[in-house]
């Protein structure tokens, strides 16, 4: 993590010590949350619509913090006797902080984004990568304006390669992050559904997601899926003077391979005559584990480094994560929905085998924009009565899913609920022995709340 004095980190963000007397004044890390600061640690109050980190200060004085950054114009308490730089803006000495530093690190970052799959891929990679390196990446889903400056801050001087993630829901955004982290590599894992609601089309996604190229090195490489139509259709109109390498199962594809047999604990596929095996579910991780593969062997690792790390690597809470519980499991990928996503959950779902009872759970896909309502249909419609016993539905938008689903299901095993405990007190009583439940939708639907309240259920 960075470690500098306070003259240097005034030089880094353009402000004013205090007093020139603390100049010296080493600090180590970053912190702008008060609840989990740590002795060493710089302190950057950042204001929002919700919350005013500076009237945390004196906490994070008491907590052993050396100095702290603040808005030139805001009153200091009398409290404090620690030192502080004074900024234009705390956010955005945030960011030109990290960017700086980002410059002084001699690093490979590689800058992951997409619709889905880019927290998976970034943690398939990071565990390859990990055979040959000393790798860190993007911590939990801290991927914005926040998120990735923090992260890069948290980076050790030694380390040799970063894997940064870049989220975001309107234009711009992820310019800024990736003239930020100015990666060597960047990548876009698809093109889907999420965050139509400020991007309005899959082309306008495509295009908010191609703002990556912008921060990428001019001797960087640029990987996409080059199964994606939406890509095959945006790219041409862009002058990438980078090299490019398109990857996928397609023919047309840089970097191809070959699905092989899935199990219920791993998902295979082969390049030339090498065979990989990811220990994810879902026919989408062939794509999360053929990108961290190009990339393991674009960074020289052999056959065997890359299959050992492939072997260690690891889903996020909520994330398509089989559960085995008291006589039934949970399929959990109650961490975000959009249509893409669900449709592979439902396809995962419907392929696991040894069960006499599979069950989804389904609430709202939220930031779908103006086409919401026909999108939740269509998904509603894609459920397969011959693979799936019972339905449940929660929350507004799903009820259009309920619908759609009356056209292949009898109402006797499709059910819609306004209330989450009644749907809960539905799903206790069709979980039998060798049950499937299958739970997903928006993290603002909270349907991790339906697997905690089955979670130590008995059947």
């Amino acid at each position: 993590m960075i470690e500098r004095c306070l003259d240097q980190i005034a030089k880094m963000v353009g402000g004013e010590i205090s007093d020139s007397k603390y100049s010296d004044v080493k600090i180590k890390g970053v912190s702008i949350d008060s609840r989990t600061i740590k002795k060493h640690c710089l302190y950057i109050p950042i204001v929002g619509e919700k919350f005013d980190g500076r009237i945390f200060i004196e906490e994070c004085q008491n907590a052993g913090a050396p100095a702290f950054l603040i808005d030139k114009n805001y009153k200091i308490p009398k409290s404090i006797n620690i030192p502080y730089i004074k900024v234009e803006d705390t956010q955005k000495a945030l960011r030109d902080l990290a960017r700086d530093y980002r410059q002084e690190l001699d690093i490979k970052i590689i800058a992951i984004t997409g619709s889905n799959g880019k927290t998976t891929s970034k943690n398939i990679i990071h565990s390859v990568l990990s055979e040959k390196y000393k790798v860190e990446k993007t911590h939990g889903n801290l991927n914005n304006e926040i998120g990735v400056p923090l992260t890069i801050l948290d980076f050790c001087e030694d380390t040799d390669i970063g894997v940064v993630e870049m989220g975001t829901d309107d234009f711009g955004e992820i310019s800024v992050l990736t003239n930020i982290a100015l990666p060597d590599m960047a990548m876009i894992t698809n093109i889907g559904d999420a965050h139509l609601l400020k991007l309005k089309s899959r082309e306008g996604i495509a295009k908010a997601k191609l703002e990556i190229l912008e921060g990428l090195k001019d001797d960087g490489k640029f990987l996409y899926n080059g199964d994606d139509e939406i890509l095959k259709k945006v790219l041409p109109s862009y002058d990438i003077k980078q090299e490019t390498i398109s990857f996928g199962v397609g023919e047309n594809v840089d970097f191809k391979v070959v699905p092989k047999e899935h199990t219920n604990t791993s998902t295979n596929f082969s390049y030339k005559d090498e065979i990989y095996s990811v220990p994810l579910l879902g026919s989408h991780q062939v794509y999360n584990g053929t990108l961290a593969v190009l990339i393991g062997k674009l960074f020289d690792l052999s056959f065997n480094e890359i299959n050992k790390g492939l072997s260690k690597s690891s889903n996020n809470a909520n994330r398509n994560e089989l559960v085995e519980r008291n006589g039934f499991d949970i399929l959990d990928d109650a961490y975000k929905s959009n249509p893409q996503s669900l449709k592979q959950g439902l396809e995962l779902a419907g392929f696991l085998d040894g069960y006499l009872n599979k069950i989804v759970v389904l609430g709202d896909m939220l930031e779908l924009g103006d086409d919401e309502l026909n999108l939740h249909y269509k998904s509603g419609l894609e459920i397969d009565p011959k693979k799936i016993n019972y339905c449940l539905f929660f929350g507004p938008l799903s009820k259009q899913m309920y619908k759609a689903s009356l056209e292949n299901f009898p109402k006797d095993r499709s059910f819609y609920f306004d209330n989450k405990d009644d749907l809960i007190d539905k799903l206790k009583l069709l979980i039998t022995k060798y049950s499937l439940v299958f739970v997903k939708g928006s993290r603002g639907v909270h349907m991790e709340e339906v697997i905690e309240a089955i979670y130590d259920f008995r059947v």
